[in-house]
């Protein structure tokens, strides 16, 4: 446990800088909250969190000599010959001090074993200083042990391992995939696959086949949220700690915040970012639930899911509203799909590890439907209250509506939206007559008292069209 003379002093200098940077809160610095939480040093929870936990590694601050080596867990002592000895617990390897020029000598012991390393009971200086479990509590098998613990030759190497087996630590009580047993963590799963293959001798390509195989099938899992989480701390830290700023106008000081307002992407990153479904009946991410789609017909159709509600956000008095000739051959008197709050959809994505899985129970609430997934970015405190968390960069839209409407209007190849299916789709839906595929000739209503001479022209004609078209195309110009 960390000693109560060393947690007053170091509480002492930490309320005297938080008094002169006008806060009125402290980062606690132990093992288990590393300066991500905001305490009041005059409470006793600061306190009791250092004396139990001690202070994190590397952790630093201002303070007599004694308390600077104690708190960073290394203890120097000038020892019979001038030799340097530095003992950092938790690692078992050589460390290399930048600040001095001769070697030091690491013990090969581990936290328990620091009293007796730096002098037994006459030293009245040390105490224990990890009292919480270690790295290796979590990881138990020896050959990880001896692949992470290797020989380093510097403070960065040493660092880098132990990296390595914090990470264990999550990958020991992370699940293999959402919805998974609880007891089939990522290293568990992984230990046995190892020992799968040293059981059944398998080589190295078998081996990274098998798991390719069974990658490909597992269910597909949605990552983006550990790498926006590191992101998110970041932008949490910018709001929850002010910059303490000098406003040469008013000639004080005052606490500068950074928020971040909006995200900018195209459709398909909009929806990894948000955690919003971007395909399918309820890709609008204006509408939701509310999204107005009609599934088309399949041969000899397109089978496409096209979205015909775009009337809906006119004015109730606009005409076009009535011209169903042109669209769904429906009016239109619908308003505009109505708007959710932030704090509405925070409310409900609240629960995200409540809601159902899919195929499991119907979701409780349609909105549900829309999301895929919750994003970290609900855990700031003011995204919520954003009117547009979330942006479309219309540069992409642009060029893609651009290429679409040019490619179809210049008859281009491949890039044209015309087509039999496209004129079948327009049959379907019963709009724009005069588009529709295999539309009969208005040549076959010709008169019947014209001359033979009239009716052999008429027939060369029809016959030569058949033979270069199969079905009827106007201009382009009447689309």
């Amino acid at each position: 446990m960390m000693s109560e003379g060393v947690v007053a002093r170091f509480l002492k200098a930490a309320t005297a800088e938080m008094i002169r940077t006008n806060q009125k809160e402290i980062r606690c610095p132990c093992r288990r909250c590393k300066l991500t939480s905001l305490m009041d040093p005059k409470a006793d929870m600061v306190r009791d969190h250092l004396l139990v936990r001690g202070f994190m590694d590397g952790y630093r601050w201002e303070g007599d000599e004694d308390d600077y080596e104690f708190v960073h867990g290394i203890s120097t002592r000038n020892k019979e010959g001038g030799e340097h000895h530095v003992e950092v617990p938790g690692h078992d390897q050589d460390v290399e001090d930048p600040g001095h020029d001769h070697d030091h000598n690491v013990g090969d012991h581990g936290p328990d074993d620091m009293e007796d390393q730096d002098g037994g009971p006459d030293d009245e200086d040390h105490e224990d200083e990890d009292d919480g479990p270690s790295s290796m509590d979590w990881v138990q098998d020896p050959y990880l042990q001896e692949l992470l613990l290797k020989q380093t030759s510097n403070a960065r190497d040493a660092a880098r391992e132990k990296a390595k087996m914090d990470q264990l630590e999550v990958d020991a009580v992370t699940p293999l995939y959402e919805g998974c047993r609880p007891e089939d963590t990522r290293l568990k799963v992984t230990l046995m696959a190892l020992q799968m293959k040293v059981k059944h001798k398998m080589t190295d390509t078998s081996f990274n086949d098998n798991m390719s195989f069974w990658h490909e099938r597992l269910p597909k899992g949605n990552d983006i949220n550990l790498y926006m989480g590191l992101l998110k701390e970041e932008l949490a830290m910018l709001w929850d700690a002010p910059a303490n700023t000098w406003d040469a106008a008013a000639e004080e000081y005052f606490p500068m915040r950074a928020a971040l307002l909006t995200t900018v992407h195209d459709f398909l990153g909009y929806g990894y970012v948000a955690g919003q479904v971007v395909h399918g009946f309820n890709a609008c991410v204006r509408c939701m639930d509310d999204t107005t789609y009609r599934q088309l017909d399949r041969d000899p159709g397109s089978s496409k899911t096209v979205f015909m509600g775009h009337r809906r956000w006119l004015r109730d008095e606009d005409p076009w509203r009535k011209r169903k000739d042109l669209f769904d051959g429906q009016d239109e008197p619908r308003r505009r799909p109505r708007t959710r709050s932030g704090e509405q959809i925070d409310e409900l994505l609240k629960n995200w590890n409540e809601c159902p899985p899919p195929g499991k129970r119907k979701a409780p609430e349609p909105l549900l439907k829309v999301w895929k997934t919750r994003s970290v970015f609900w855990d700031l405190p003011y995204w919520k209250i954003l009117r547009v968390p979330h942006s479309l960069d219309v540069m992409h839209i642009t060029k893609n509506v651009c290429e679409s409407l040019l490619g179809t209007l210049l008859n281009m190849p491949e890039r044209t939206k015309d087509g039999p299916k496209a004129r079948y789709d327009l049959l379907s839906i019963g709009i724009r007559e005069e588009l529709h595929a295999g539309r009969p000739n208005d040549d076959d209503d010709d008169d019947d008292n014209d001359d033979d001479e009239a009716e052999d022209t008429q027939s060369r004609r029809k016959g030569k069209k058949a033979k270069k078209i199969e079905y009827y195309c106007p201009p382009r110009a009447s689309l």
